[in-house]
């Protein structure tokens, strides 16, 4: 790197520090982006809490008179209203009721017969009301089910008032610090793009159409700086830019879940662990650099390609849109992922960078992941040097 290049980047970083937007999206909004959202998922989860409680609703009973206690059982659950029907309606709202409890006729004969018996819980789920009083009945349910036990036990025979003391259990065993190195692994890897591709963005098309626009761009074209050590030097500041807003976003989303979650009870239950160690950084930072290196090199030839800001603009979105939709690629849900998607730019290395965070890196995954975005990488800086030397491209109009 020669002291021209150097002069550059340093030029490019000052332009870049002195406009106030660049510097609140990098330093700034992050860190009020994500306990802003935070806060505002705990108080709707809260608040929807609350008004789902509150809920008045109706619960239809087709056959409740077999089974003795059934209304009681129900309309016992808060602000519930219970509403004896002869037969499951056609519409829920045509019979004005939230769900309906349907036990079947002659139920206790067909459990003493060995018939097999289903009582139904008929509600929609895509009503808000609706929902609630399924929430509502599910007491009720077990109590059915211990119920009809009774009586099916009896049916053969057995000598039984209640229904034995047995539970079934369901415990997670997953600490905080397993269940925030999963999610981490789903989530920082798409974060990572969207924060490299978002803080490249405007930086690239400024460094370059916007010095078109300026008309400054001929003064930095007269110094001794060659066209390659231009290009480098507005390559490395649009770099520096862009791997800054990734590390400043992954800290607001580290300090939002791990240090606000534990300061407001209210969000306790949305508190994770995540343990990043220096090394596991060091290598998340080694996969995200090619990915990076790719995605500058790519704006800044937009840059040099587009006639004005608005037209580069329009194409950096494009490219911005490109890259947000291979980070949702990640997401897969899949334990293996075909070896074949670890050879695409950026979502390769989302892909390994979730492999790291999950401690279980397959070695010919990375040769992939990172061969590949380098030579992309290395193919888009030549684009981009080749269309910064052509002045019939720079300044066509």
């Amino acid at each position: 790197m020669t002291s021209k290049t150097l002069a550059v980047f340093r030029k490019e970083v000052l332009d870049t520090l002195r406009d106030g937007r660049s510097i609140f999206a990098i330093f700034v909004f992050p860190f009020l982006l994500y306990p802003a959202i935070l806060l505002f998922m705990g108080w709707m989860q809260a608040r929807n809490e609350e008004e789902a409680g509150l809920l008045p609703v109706r619960v239809g009973l087709v056959g409740a008179a077999q089974v003795p206690g059934l209304a009681d059982s129900a309309a016992a659950q808060p602000a519930v209203a219970v509403v004896s029907l002869q037969a499951v309606p056609d519409s829920l709202e045509l019979a004005a009721v939230d769900a309906v409890i349907d036990v079947p006729d002659s139920v206790h004969a067909r459990l003493a017969g060995g018939d097999s018996v289903r009582v139904a819980l008929l509600y929609k789920d895509a009503d808000n009301t609706s929902s609630a009083a399924k929430d509502r009945m599910r007491p009720v349910l077990e109590w059915l089910e211990r119920t009809l036990t009774v009586s099916w036990a009896r049916g053969r025979g057995a000598d039984a008032t209640d229904p034995p003391a047995l539970s079934v259990e369901r415990r997670d065993l997953s600490s905080k610090a397993e269940t925030g190195r999963a999610i981490a692994a789903y989530v920082i890897p798409y974060l990572l793009v969207f924060m490299i591709a978002a803080g490249s963005m405007q930086t690239a098309v400024d460094a370059t159409t916007g010095e078109k626009e300026r008309s400054t761009l001929e003064t930095i074209l007269a110094t001794a700086a060659s066209r390659g050590e231009i290009v480098l030097g507005k390559l490395l500041a649009v770099l520096a830019a862009c791997l800054t807003g990734a590390v400043t976003g992954i800290l607001g989303l580290y300090l939002s879940f791990a240090v606000l979650a534990n300061a407001f009870p209210g969000l306790t239950g949305q508190s994770l662990q995540l343990t990043i160690g220096p090394g596991t950084a060091l290598l998340l930072f080694l996969t995200v650099l090619p990915s990076a290196v790719f995605l500058c090199a790519a704006l800044v030839a937009i840059g040099c390609f587009a006639r004005s800001m608005r037209e580069g603009q329009t194409y950096a979105t494009y490219v911005y849109m490109a890259a947000i939709f291979l980070g949702l690629a990640s997401f897969s849900q899949q334990e293996t992922v075909a070896v074949g998607r670890f050879f695409i730019p950026i979502l390769g290395p989302a892909l390994l960078q979730r492999e790291i965070l999950m401690h279980a890196v397959d070695p010919i995954h990375a040769v992939a992941a990172i061969g590949t975005s380098i030579a992309a990488a290395a193919v888009m800086l030549g684009i981009a040097m080749r269309l910064f030397s052509n002045e019939s491209v720079l300044f066509r109009t």
